[in-house]
């Protein structure tokens, strides 16, 4: 039986790199290790033997047995009763209803087991038995459910944590590593991917609400498929601590009898129907009451557990003051206003991956990149105030020097045609005059103006 089950160990063993919280693992891996492990002890005969066994006044047995297995057994159903343990059903009885009607106790010793006794053929209502052959295939679904919010978040996840924490997990690392990832992280985390990084943790949080829901599912597909389920196990669980073990044999064989009725039609040699009346024992209910007690427990737990994280969560997606002490937590000497300020320009999705990083690296490493993101966060925010202390500076020369060059210019009415080639003479003039030498000799000046005097005439 170890040799079957030890291969689920592999599946506990903790990853180099952890993308999941506590509570998660719970779900996504312990979970999935019990159901499975429960799936192979239901499915191993060489230690329960046959699934059923049936006995019966004809000789066919095997014919029998095969029958029952297929179509189903069945019990009586008794009405609850935990005070007396005694079944309180008018209409679970048969021709001696007279008298089991006046004794309770009598009807009580007259039943073979809970819920098996004489009954009234179309007058008493049967509880079938559907699950029995199905138990494992239940067993096998829910760890599949179970499995789906953990195969999500890997699909989503895209293996980011690892590319962020590679070579820079173990205590001892290589100092050209060690500098080369400080710089790569730190680059990284000033890249401003915070709509990347607010998705990152959208997606982790859908699939902790999907861990949540899916306990909530399990709740009402164990109800349905085991008829009532939640309610009538809890007073078993109730007979455990008091160590009630005939209340406990009597809940419990309401859900999982050890003993069941089967019904058959045989034909005589004319054609008349006789019903054969079976009593069959199954053998794997003794293993399914105590597989489904532990589940009984541990579905609850994990899903006030997923239920608390939730709240958790949401707490911590609204409250800033939480993320800086988890943080914190992380990052023991160095002070606090220096991860205050770093967390001033980060959001939640910054924070969550920052936290991933942290579970993941070296803490040493980790402490230096939170320092290094300071550090340039104050050299960034000293350089934007030098420039804007600048830019204030130069600001009143600038306001001196703007009326004079745009000064507005009065609309010019349109010249006649010798006024126009004036114009355009002066403006020729205008255009050559700083090509001149203004230390140049008198006669260049006055040969200039007669120029001047010339065009103009």
């Amino acid at each position: 039986m170890y040799a079957a089950v030890k291969p689920l160990s592999q599946y506990l063993r903790q990853k180099t790199v952890r993308i999941y919280d506590p509570i998660f693992i719970l779900h996504s891996k312990y979970t999935i290790v019990i159901l499975l492990a429960c799936t192979i002890l239901l499915s191993a005969k060489q230690y329960f033997g046959e699934p059923i066994l049936c006995i019966s006044t004809n000789k066919h047995t095997e014919y029998i047995q095969s029958y029952c297995w297929t179509m189903g057994t069945y019990i009586l159903p008794t009405e609850s009763n935990t005070s007396t343990g005694l079944p309180g059903a008018a209409f679970n009885r048969s021709g001696l209803q007279g008298l089991v009607a006046r004794d309770q106790q009598f009807a009580r010793l007259i039943s073979i087991a809970e819920g098996v006794g004489p009954e009234k053929r179309g007058v008493t209502k049967r509880l079938y038995l559907r699950y029995y052959q199905w138990v494992f295939m239940i067993l096998l679904f829910q760890s599949l459910l179970f499995h789906m919010p953990s195969y999500l978040w890997k699909v989503w996840e895209g293996h980011r944590m690892a590319q962020l924490s590679c070579e820079v997990g173990g205590a001892i690392i290589v100092e050209d590593t060690y500098r080369t990832r400080l710089h790569m992280l730190t680059k990284y985390f000033r890249s401003k991917f915070s709509a990347i990084h607010c998705c990152y943790a959208i997606k982790y949080t859908f699939c902790e609400m999907l861990n949540l829901l899916i306990s909530i599912l399990n709740f009402w597909l164990m109800d349905v498929v085991f008829n009532g389920f939640w309610q009538k196990y809890i007073h078993a669980l109730a007979a455990i601590p008091v160590y009630d073990w005939q209340l406990w044999n009597m809940m419990t064989s309401r859900v999982f009898p050890k003993v069941a009725k089967c019904e058959m039609f045989v034909y005589g040699p004319s054609g008349t129907p006789n019903v054969l009346d079976i009593l069959c024992v199954l053998p794997l209910n003794i293993l399914n009451e105590k597989i489904f007690a532990v589940l009984y427990v541990w579905f609850l737990f994990i899903a006030m557990l997923s239920a608390l994280n939730m709240l958790y969560r949401l707490l911590l997606v609204c409250c800033a003051r939480l993320r800086l002490q988890l943080l914190c937590t992380h990052l023991r000497g160095m002070p606090k206003t220096h991860v205050r300020e770093v967390l001033t320009t980060a959001g939640y999705g910054d924070w969550f991956v920052l936290m991933g990083v942290s579970v993941n690296v070296n803490p040493k490493l980790f402490r230096e990149l939170v320092e290094q993101l300071y550090t340039e966060l104050m050299e960034e925010r000293a350089a934007a105030a030098a420039a804007a202390a600048a830019a204030k500076r130069e600001s009143p020369a600038a306001s001196h020097q703007v009326p004079g060059a745009a000064a507005p210019q009065s609309p010019q009415p349109t010249p006649s045609a010798p006024h126009a080639e004036a114009v355009a003479s002066v403006r020729t003039l205008t255009l050559m005059a700083p090509t001149l030498n203004l230390m140049g000799s008198n006669n260049e000046i006055v040969s200039i103006d007669r120029c001047c005097d010339e065009s103009q005439a």
